[in-house]
């Protein structure tokens, strides 16, 4: 009796604590959307809007047409940091521009471990990883083998084990009603060893990203059709993402709000650049999509698109997840991941 009492106490604690800690968040909420700052309103309004789970906490406390105005403004301005007219980078035909820096030949050889470096990354309310690797023919992406309403996406850590890779990304989204998807059925396309192994060849797809057999990163709106014609034969998309640079000039982005992100770039010398940002914690509360920009052009990035977010955003490098996830019940399925190989000997 004595014990079953001890943990009817213990459940009153426990319990008793989550309503406090749910209470102050909600009292948390509140005060941003309703305070006095319209910016912290607006990244709030924003950062839930890309979220499957959460999109309907603004509306909770603010009525629904001033959350429209915050989503879709009729007049949308970059409020984010401006780029320069001509950016200081290197050209997209593969030639340095002036000052830019090689992520090759900027850094001693010692620092790259079988041709892979993990570098971090910090701003103002962020914090992640950069994984840059020099030949871009080991980047692929892994798929399922069949996908579908109901079926179940595998977690990170398995599609590094079955393809024997030496890290990883998650890549692209899918469909997650309410933030209880499966990951068995993605948004987009997805595309293995030439062939298209989900989508359709007719239908267009946003924000599609696929290396050809040559290693070099495409990005951009395309069909099925235009993107095997363009030679992809690994890739994927993100349709609720944003296309972060091409031919080496930063994209325009509008309002977004902070959150855990993945994107995919690369250098005009073939470096593939991987990174994943934290959030939703004290130590990293997210990252803008002008932040993803402004990371990928510092590195030099030349083409650099959005993968899936949120709770998804997860690294693994050496067997290890490098990265904190968002998720406090653990990481979530996916449907397909971008991944590293390893070098012949490695």
């Amino acid at each position: 009796m004595r014990v079953l009492r001890f943990f009817g106490i213990m459940l009153i604690y426990l319990a008793s604590g989550m309503l406090m800690f749910a209470a102050f968040l909600v009292v948390v909420v509140a005060v941003i959307l309703r305070g006095p700052s319209p910016a912290a309103r607006d990244v709030l309004v924003h950062s839930c809007e890309e979220t499957s789970a959460m999109k309907f906490v603004p509306r909770l406390f603010l009525d629904d047409e001033l959350v429209d105005s915050i989503l879709y403004p009729e007049e949308e301005e970059d409020t984010f940091a401006l780029l320069p007219e001509e950016p200081d980078m290197i050209a997209a035909d593969g030639e340095d521009g002036d000052g830019a820096a090689d992520p090759e030949t900027a850094d001693e050889e010692e620092l790259w471990d079988h041709g892979v470096r993990v570098e971090d990354v910090v701003g103002g309310t962020y914090r992640g990883k950069m994984m840059l690797v020099k030949n871009p023919r080991r980047v692929v992406v892994g798929t399922l083998g069949s996908y579908g309403e109901g079926l179940r996406g595998k977690f990170l850590p398995d599609f590094v084990s079955d393809y024997g890779a030496v890290g990883g990304t998650n890549a692209g989204g899918f469909d997650d009603p309410d933030g209880h998807g499966g990951g068995g059925c993605p948004l987009g396309i997805v595309i293995e060893n030439g062939a298209i192994k989900y989508g359709e060849s007719g239908t267009m797809y946003p924000n599609v990203m696929g290396f050809d057999s040559e290693g070099t990163l495409h990005v951009g709106d395309m069909t099925g059709s235009q993107a095997l014609d363009l030679g992809i034969v690994t890739g994927v998309s993100f349709p609720l993402g944003s296309i972060l640079v091409q031919n080496g000039v930063g994209e325009d982005l509008g309002k977004s709000g902070i959150n855990p992100r993945t994107a995919l770039g690369q250098c005009a010398d073939g470096t593939v650049l991987m990174l994943v940002v934290e959030g939703r914690h004290a130590g990293s509360l997210g990252a803008s999509y002008a932040d993803l920009r402004d990371i990928m052009l510092s590195y030099n990035a030349v083409t650099a698109s959005m993968l899936d977010g949120g709770t998804s955003s997860t690294m693994i490098y050496n067997g290890e997840q490098i990265t904190r996830g968002s998720n406090i019940i653990g990481m979530r399925a996916i449907p397909d991941a971008i991944l590293v190989l390893p070098e012949d000997g490695q």
